[in-house]
């Protein structure tokens, strides 16, 4: 584990980040100059002076911690020799006694010894093959020395290789520079702040770079150059553990000043105003004992609703670290800790926008007003937050063109969350660094960005957020968290405008040919690395081509957009934690692709780009799923109910539908719900589902999860209805909660639909649209839907359906009066008979007529516009809308009343003479060919017009159910008259050949017509009058026992049996319609 302790350019092995060549040369060359740098440890544990280590002066310490004095076989004068375990666990102490963990003083080396160290490590180096070679051996040397180390190495091995490279050439490059040296010290502690570093371990790290040296050297390694090596690797050792030891005070007081600073505690006083002004206090019945557990569980369960895989930031570090105690604590009007500094000269760098420089109040910081949380946060002061304060500090300062201190700005509460976390905090820093460098090339590419400028405005804004608080303690603990955060960004933000073009003609330079056999080959080193991968890569060609391409893409990517490439890999990590996939796999795949980029490309620079973007990539990928692998989504994706039920009792009652509802990494989120949904988990979905919808309690306080179900996914029932109809109906009795007390044989029922009604923007919902795509009439029945059908048609539908509606029914009677009524009455002569149909007729033709015509001519020129047609006989396409029954007799019945138009009798009389003096006149002699054609198209367009009434059906569902079972019974009719028609042709052809003298079957119309009517007991002849044709009888009394007594009792039969089946479905079909 100790591996971890060079890597000076980026933190620790589970979640680090890649430490480049250049950028570690630019480290080492900044470290040279020590212009740059101050010592961090002001105001911090005491260092002491320098200690000069030589070799000499090692041998003396050791013989004075050994005051007995040992003889050349290691034992005391005068007493009996150790036996050999003694003697391994007095050689085990003395390994260890040389590393300091109580101070970290500057580790003064000789000159001449410290030029011994650097020329043996440029010798090592330059005896190996490559960098990558130095690299890959001193992992296998650590691996080899202490195996069980190597489940500690979450990088990929081709990443974290060169990371040793670089971090142990930075080591040796500082020697000769003390104050450089304990710089580095300090900040490869606070890079391992999280990772257990034990004496021990860091003995293994040591060991086995000692014996890599002896075995590439040989006698070149004297021992007074081993015994240098050795002091350098106890020092940094030492160095390491001091810091982890003594700076935990200093981080827990960064912690608690981020959380006021950032609006943090502010926010949280605003939700318990709220919660106040709601319902009261949950804590208002009890005692002060209760109240202080009360109020621990609810700090407890805010902090699990935060994020159901780790507590609220705070916690965690008073976890790590310990609460931080004051003597000087006093609660203040901010919230924070009085201080007698509070007011002093140390404040007076602080900004503010109050009267120049002076804020209210004494400096608080605070102004009154309700900008936060309205009328609920009444009684709560709006203070101004650290974000709010910087963008003062810029504007007064006149650094408002720094675009690149936005950037900081806008990843610095990341930042300061994940001090504590190395390799989080490592990786927030390259990415910044990438943003940092294309703002700058985009916005002022000749300016050179100078970091001390953002530091300056931190404190002043921390200064005038935190008066009340802010003392030297406050001073040196931010100064050292940037001078560390600024040595992270030194190390690589002027890397990335030389790596980008050397990646990119990297990339050009190679053919489909080669992009080809790279991809093949990817996969074949990975598949031997790591053979599990097999299981997991188990699409096609086409698409394991696309993954490794998108892959090598992303490399480019990453510093072409950074900002876009943030929450594309948030939101890949995100999925691949829906998918499970184990990440593991991730360091096998790097190295498989560095190893062949190796392969085929020799521009170091390049190479150097590509590993250190993929590896950063790969670094976030695994993060991501770390952080969104909750408990819950363990749980789906293993489609286990039990275990999705032992998740979720460590839930507290507020913050179970959170758990199952969204789980959050940085601008990425995702929901367990809907990932169970999509990926066919429906026993896992089906249990969430119930335990959001299950109402909870406790003394004055109900829990239930329908808001946050609706406002996470207000198309829910959409979604169900096309992924999972069966759990359907789980929602909706989830939306039902019925009284367990009974009153009158009556109990009482609550239907919560308001989401079912009202989107979230205020909208109409479009559930009742969701389930008529649907199609499915057993939902329809069920009395959420019922409840929320009759609640939409009575007070918004009904009314619009019936104005709808007037028109039509208008015209209708209007179409009856002009041709039905008026001309059949015995005054239809009379001028004003004669006058009303015109004008009822012109009105059909200009209203009725122009309307439809407006109707159809749109939307068929918007369906043959858009493509939007469907065929018809297999070669006439027709506009889609057509289908409609509603609108195919419409379109029927403007061309029906268009033939009325060119055949009307009224308009054709105007050029006869008697028309002209008898005006209104339809009894001219020039319609005599034309009055027939004139009536047929009249009773078709008068049926039409009686059939699209049968809409006004749904002003009741059982009128509607009976509309729609007559539409069910006559596929049962059409397959009844099929065999009639059948048997008819049979019989009527066999008749119509059979010598008879019988007349109305005479020839095959004849029979098949005078059959049918036998059929339907419309035949008006005898029997009797067959009697002399016993063949001719015969005829006819087969098929009456075939049509009558076989075809009419089995439809009736087949009607009886289907009805009730069918009745029960169309009563859910008819609201659908």
């Amino acid at each position: 584990m100790f591996a971890r302790l060079l890597n000076s350019g980026g933190p620790a092995p589970e979640n680090s980040k890649d430490g480049s060549s250049a950028g570690q040369r630019q480290h080492s060359k900044e470290s040279a100059g020590g212009d740059d740098f101050e010592s961090p440890t002001t105001g911090g544990p005491p260092t002491g002076p320098p200690a000069t280590v030589g070799v000499d002066e090692d041998m003396r310490a050791m013989k004075s911690e050994n005051p007995l004095g040992m003889d050349d076989d290691g034992c005391e004068y005068g007493e009996p020799a150790y036996d050999d375990e003694d003697q391994e666990e007095e050689e085990e102490e003395d390994d260890n006694e040389g590393i300091n963990v109580d101070s970290l003083e500057q580790l003064v080396v000789p000159p001449d010894l410290a030029h011994a160290v650097q020329e043996s490590w440029h010798q090592f180096c330059s005896a190996a093959e490559s960098r990558e070679a130095i690299g890959e051996a001193v992992y296998g040397a650590i691996f080899e020395s202490a195996p069980s180390l190597q489940a500690l190495f979450k990088t990929p091995r081709a990443v974290q290789a060169m990371r040793f490279m670089s971090a142990l050439n930075t080591v040796v490059a500082t020697l000769d520079q003390p104050q450089q040296l304990q710089i580095l010290a300090e900040t490869l502690g606070f890079g391992h702040l999280n990772l257990e570093v034990t004496v021990p371990r860091v003995a293994i790290f040591r060991e086995a770079i000692l014996e890599l040296l002896a075995v590439e050297m040989g006698d070149l390694l004297t021992p007074d150059l081993a015994a240098a090596w050795k002091a350098v690797m106890n020092y940094l050792g030492g160095g390491i553990i001091f810091v982890r030891k003594n700076y935990a005070d200093r981080l827990t007081l960064l912690a608690e000043s981020w959380h006021q600073a950032s609006g943090k505690a502010h926010q949280e006083q605003i939700r318990q105003q709220q919660l106040l002004n709601a319902g009261g206090s949950p804590r208002s019945h009890r005692g002060s004992g209760e109240v202080e557990e009360q109020e621990a569980e609810e700090n407890g369960a805010d902090d699990a609703a935060a994020s159901p895989r780790r507590k609220g930031r705070l916690s965690s570090w008073t976890k790590v670290f310990g609460r931080r105690r004051r003597s000087d604590e006093s609660s203040g009007d901010g919230g924070g800790h009085a201080s007698p500094h509070s007011g002093s000269g140390l404040n007076s760098g602080g900004m503010s926008p109050h009267s120049g420089g002076e804020s209210p109040r004494s400096g608080s910081g605070e102004y009154e007003g309700e900008k936060l949380g309205g009328a609920a946060s009444r009684g709560v002061k709006s203070k101004m937050t650290y974000e709010e304060m910087f963008q003062f500090n810029v504007a007064v300062m006149g650094l408002s063109s720094r675009k690149w201190l936005y950037e900081i700005l806008a990843c610095w509460d990341t930042i300061v969350s994940n001090m504590v976390n190395s390799a989080r905090l490592q990786q927030e820093c390259d990415m910044l660094a990438v943003r940092i460098s294309k703002c700058q090339a985009k916005h002022n590419p000749t300016q050179v960005v100078n970091l001390a400028e953002y530091k300056s405005c931190m404190l002043a804004s921390l200064r005038g957020v935190l008066p009340k608080v802010w003392d030297s303690n406050y001073e040196v603990a931010w100064n050292w968290l940037w001078d560390n955060v600024e040595r992270k960004l030194k190390a690589t933000m002027n890397s990335p405008p030389i790596w980008e073009p050397a990646l990119q003609k990297m990339f050009a330079s190679l053919g489909e040919e080669q992009m080809y056999t790279i991809r093949k080959s990817i996969y074949e080193n990975f598949f031997a690395a790591a053979p599990s991968g097999q299981d997991w890569f188990k699409q096609s060609n086409t698409r394991l081509h696309f993954i490794v391409e998108r892959v090598l893409s992303m490399t480019m990517e990453l510093f072409e957009n950074p900002w876009r490439m943030v929450d594309e890999i948030s939101a890949l990590g995100l999925r691949h934690v829906g998918y499970g996939i184990p990440t593991e796999l991730f360091g096998p795949f790097v190295s498989a692709c560095i190893q062949v980029m190796l392969s085929v490309s020799r521009d170091e620079t390049a190479i150097e780009a590509f590993r250190w973007s993929l590896g950063l990539i790969s670094k976030m990928l695994v993060e991501t799923i770390n952080e969104g692998s909750t408990i819950v989504m363990k749980a789906i994706n293993a489609n286990s109910v039990p275990q999705l039920r032992r998740a979720l009792a460590a839930a507290p009652r507020g913050a179970r539908a959170t758990w199952l509802l969204k789980v959050e990494v940085g601008t990425q989120s995702i929901s367990p719900l809907i990932w169970s949904i999509g990926s066919g988990r429906v026993e896992a979905a089906d249990a969430m589902i119930q335990d959001i919808l299950t109402i909870r309690a406790d003394r004055d306080r109900y829990y239930y999860g329908v808001d946050e179900l609706f406002s996470r996914h207000y198309d829910i029932i959409d979604r169900l209805i096309k992924d999972a109809p069966s759990l359907l109906n789980t929602l909706l009795d989830g939306l039902v909660w019925r009284s367990r007390i009974v009153s009158n044989g009556q109990r009482r029922v609550n239907y919560f639909i308001k989401h079912l009604l009202i989107m979230p923007d205020g909208l109409v919902a479009d559930t009742l649209s969701w389930l008529v795509d649907g199609k499915d009439p057993k939902s329809m029945t069920h009395p959420v839907i019922v409840m929320v059908s009759d609640t939409l048609w009575g007070g918004l539908v009904a009314r619009q359906f019936i104005l709808s509606k007037v028109w039509f029914i208008g015209s209708l009677l209007i179409f009856m009066l002009s041709q039905a009524i008026l001309p059949k009455s015995d005054s239809s002569g009379e001028l004003f008979n004669r006058a009303a149909v015109f004008l009822g007729r012109t009105f059909t033709y200009i209203v009725t007529l122009c309307r439809l015509l407006s109707y159809h001519g749109r939307h068929s020129l918007e369906a043959y516009r858009e493509g939007d047609t469907v065929r018809f006989l297999h070669c006439l396409k027709i506009p889609r809308y057509l289908k409609d029954p509603t609108d195919s007799l419409g379109f029927f019945l403007m061309l029906f009343v268009l033939l009325m138009c060119t055949h009307e009798p009224l308009f054709w009389c105007l050029s006869s003479e008697n028309g002209t003096e008898e005006f209104p006149n339809e009894t001219c002699e020039e319609i005599g060919s034309i009055r027939f054609r004139y009536s047929v198209f009249c009773m078709a367009a008068m049926a039409i017009h009686w059939l699209m009434l049968i809409d006004l059906a749904v002003f009741s569902t059982g009128l509607s159910a009976f509309v729609l079972v007559i539409g069910q019974v006559l596929s049962e009719m059409t397959r009844f008259l099929a065999a009639l028609i059948f048997l008819l042709m049979t019989f009527g052809c066999g008749i119509s050949v059979l010598e008879h003298p019988y007349f109305e079957m005479r020839d095959i119309p004849n029979s098949a017509i005078a059959l049918f009517s036998i059929t339907v007991r419309l035949y008006e002849d005898d029997y009797r009058n067959m009697l002399g044709e016993p063949a001719l009888l015969t005829a006819v009394f087969i098929f009456v026992t075939a049509s009558a007594v076989v075809l009419l009792n089995l439809l009736i039969a087949q009607i009886n049996c289907s009805y009730v089946f069918i009745y029960q479905d169309m009563v859910g079909v008819a609201p659908v319609d």
